[in-house]
């Protein structure tokens, strides 16, 4: 693996061997079919002691006066006797009485607007933008965690049956895959995680919303079929690459293997990977991924060496940190080996690198999009059309709008305004792209899948809900 072709300044880094690994012939996806007050007993009214009192239970003074009432009650016989009622004369008992009843309905009168007022206030907050707005990362999520990100990934059986692949995080942060069988025509769950509690590797432990990247493989001349999903996971001293893959996703779909590339990442780098095919018709290929290094350079990363250290491809002040990313195959001569990376250029656009052979690649091919403000972006997505002569890339902004620009293969046409027939809420979060022209979008705690129309980009039709 050769190293771009422009100086790097003193950031050292070695070059990649690239093994002789599949390529078919350029593959066709033209035919593809896309598809939650009572008072206790002790406590009677009682006669109020007219004299001041230093603590509750303190005596009560003498009294220079006669008690009138009590002498009648103790039956002195030259006084007439007066009528009580409980040992109190009747105005002091209903003077009493009267105080009473209205203090039990003040209670209750109080009990009830305190009730109302709670239910109210209990209604605005689950009503409140913090709890509701897709990528929050608050707990009134159930399904899908707020600020998970989403990846996806297609390929296509012995039998000729497409599956499909979508990654997110759920409110536990588990790595969670929903996937398509177009020959039942159903969506499966499989929980990664999982899986991997019992891996002799010890289980994963993704980054909660950690960027998502996913590629899957299909072969027929290597019989090689899998799928794969990076995430970042924390190192002992940066933050570092790992990924699972799923080796026999036919007749094992629930049997997958944990690996760690060890490549150290910068500032909660993104990702975007692809599955690069052979330049000739007797190896299979390879995985490539683009991720921000330490010094915030893009790197891109090579499966037949992951431990070796990469290529620096865009250099570090020419990028914002941490830029979005996408990775799209692309037809080189006659077979799909070439591939164009997608970056987040300062001061506001999306850049375009091209691989040109051999692991060397043009650091400044070109703007994709222009006006992306880095600080309004959240990330890019990618996808090909027309058996990979043409490319549309895609930029979602932090208020949940999307933009996009169409490679025709001789100039990129912009596509300002997304238009999603049929569409449910499209305030999305996260967005993912398969390479046959999908698209999936995190909103309101829900997932969509949308069709891209390969001849008119600018309209996304309504596929269905692919979770919960």
């Amino acid at each position: 693996m050769a190293s771009a072709d422009y100086p790097h300044g003193s950031e050292p880094y070695s070059t990649l061997e690239v093994r002789s690994v599949e390529t078919s012939n350029p593959q066709t996806l033209d035919g593809s079919n896309k598809e939650v007050v009572s008072n206790p007993d002790h406590s009677y009214p009682q006669v109020v002691d007219p004299q001041t009192q230093t603590a509750w239970d303190a005596p009560k003074p003498e009294s220079p006066y006669a008690d009138t009432e009590a002498t009648a009650v103790q039956g002195q016989p030259n006084q007439a006797t007066r009528r009580t009622i409980c040992g109190l004369s009747p105005r002091i008992f209903y003077v009493i009485l009267a105080g009473a009843i209205l203090i039990v309905i003040g209670a209750i009168v109080g009990g009830v607007a305190g009730g109302l007022a709670g239910k109210k206030n209990s209604s605005n907050a689950s009503n409140s933008p913090d709890s509701s707005t897709p990528g929050s990362g608050t707990t009134a999520n159930v399904n899908v965690l707020g600020e998970s990100k989403l990846a996806a990934s297609n390929w296509t059986d012995p039998s000729g049956y497409v599956h499909r692949s979508v990654f997110f995080q759920d409110p536990t942060n588990a790595i969670i895959a929903r996937q398509w069988d177009s020959q039942n025509k159903t969506w499966t769950t499989r929980n990664v995680s999982q899986f991997m509690q019992s891996s002799t590797s010890g289980p994963i432990n993704p980054l909660p919303g950690t960027s998502l990247a996913s590629a899957s493989c299909s072969s027929r001349w290597g019989s090689l079929y899998q799928v794969l999903v990076w995430f970042s996971e924390a190192g002992q001293k940066n933050d570092v690459i790992s990924w699972v893959n799923s080796n026999n996703p036919v007749n094992n779909p629930n049997f997958w293997v944990y690996n760690n590339s060890g490549l150290p990442t910068w500032n909660g780098t993104q990702l975007a990977v692809a599955w690069q095919r052979c330049p000739n018709d007797k190896c299979v290929g390879s995985w490539t991924l683009a991720y921000q290094g330490r010094e915030g350079f893009i790197r891109v990363a090579n499966a037949s060496n992951w431990g070796n250290n990469t290529t620096p491809v865009v250099r570090t002040n020419a990028v914002s940190a941490g830029a979005s990313l996408a990775l799209a195959p692309a037809l080189q001569g006659a077979y799909v080996d070439g591939m164009t990376l997608a970056t987040q250029r300062r001061p506001g656009s999306m850049g375009r690198t091209t691989f040109l052979g051999d692991w060397n690649w043009k650091e400044d091919d070109g703007t994709i999009i222009d006006d992306v403000d880095p600080l309004k972006t959240r990330q890019f997505a990618a996808t090909t059309m027309k058996n990979f002569t043409q490319s549309f890339f895609v930029s979602l902004s932090t208020d949940g709008s999307i933009t996009g620009s169409r490679w025709d293969g001789k100039a990129y046409n912009a596509v300002p305004e997304i238009t999603f027939a049929q569409g449910q809420s499209t305030n999305f979060s996260a967005i993912a792209m398969t390479e046959d022209a999908m698209f999936y979008g995190i909103s309101e705690d829900q997932i969509w899948e949308y069709s891209v129309d390969t001849t008119d980009p600018s309209t996304f039709t309504l596929a269905g809900k692919v979770y919960p």
